[in-house]
């Protein structure tokens, strides 16, 4: 927008600064009560990524993986339609250079993962969108006809292959079906629903579906206290666990 001359520099450094005073203070109150502490979150998760470059604590890639692996992935056959948008269509152009750099940036993160990139997939999809309406626009001339029919067929890929992904996404979450489970086990069983109840939830199960939508509420508790070892389980008044652990004893 500065190179366009759309916003001026004083104009949009006073917009920035009022826009992250507003969001840094509104997440600073709402997290903080959540936690019980102050709390940054953002800030503290760029202090782990950045400048103690923790992250790769959780596994590394290859610089070039955002490009040749997440966004494939993410985009489907919208990825080669946003490079034809990139190279056709000029009003898109500095929007998908400025992305292009962030993902850039991104990559000399060893720590990679396609979340990060969430928030810029829409640029790449207007990108893909301009390079249609090119296809369409030019439909009836002999040449645009190839192009034409590639374009469908990356339409139908994408949309059988996004299909595919969602029936199969359901059950990605063996920790929400484990839950969803235990609580059905529960209540067909002698003792029913009487409780109380106490769960111990271990990382793995918290990390693949746990969540307080799945959680009922009274009679039953929940703990992901971490670090938890056998021995510890084996002495706290847990009625139900959801560990990785072939077998507790107790």
């Amino acid at each position: 927008m500065l190179l366009t001359k759309q916003i001026s520099i004083p104009a949009g450094l006073l917009t920035g600064a009022a826009a992250a005073a507003i969001s840094l203070g509104m997440t600073v109150v709402v997290d903080s009560w959540f936690w019980q502490r102050w709390l940054w979150p953002e800030g503290e998760v760029l202090w782990f990524n950045t400048a103690q470059n923790r992250s790769v604590e959780w596994g590394t890639m290859p610089f070039h993986w955002y490009f040749t692996s997440a966004l494939p992935r993410a985009l489907l056959g919208a990825y080669p339609l946003a490079v034809l948008g990139l190279l056709w269509e000029p009003r898109v152009r500095p929007h998908v250079l400025l992305i292009v750099a962030y993902v850039l940036l991104y990559s000399f993160l060893p720590h990679k993962e396609v979340r990060f990139l969430l928030p810029i997939l829409p640029v790449f999809n207007i990108a893909s969108a301009a390079a249609l309406a090119r296809i369409w626009n030019n439909r009836r001339k002999q040449a645009w006809l190839l192009p034409g029919i590639a374009a469908c067929l990356l339409v139908i890929g994408s949309t059988c292959a996004t299909s595919v992904m969602l029936a199969v996404s359901k059950h990605n979450y063996p920790g929400g079906h484990a839950l969803h489970e235990m609580h059905k086990w529960q209540a067909s069983s002698g003792t029913g629903s009487k409780g109380p109840f106490s769960v111990h939830i271990d990382v793995l199960p918290a990390m693949t579906g746990v969540s307080r939508f799945g959680e009922l509420g009274d009679p039953w508790t929940y703990s992901k206290e971490e670090h938890m070892s056998l021995e510890k389980l084996h002495h706290r008044v847990f009625t139900h666990l959801l560990s990785t652990a072939p077998n507790v004893t107790g």
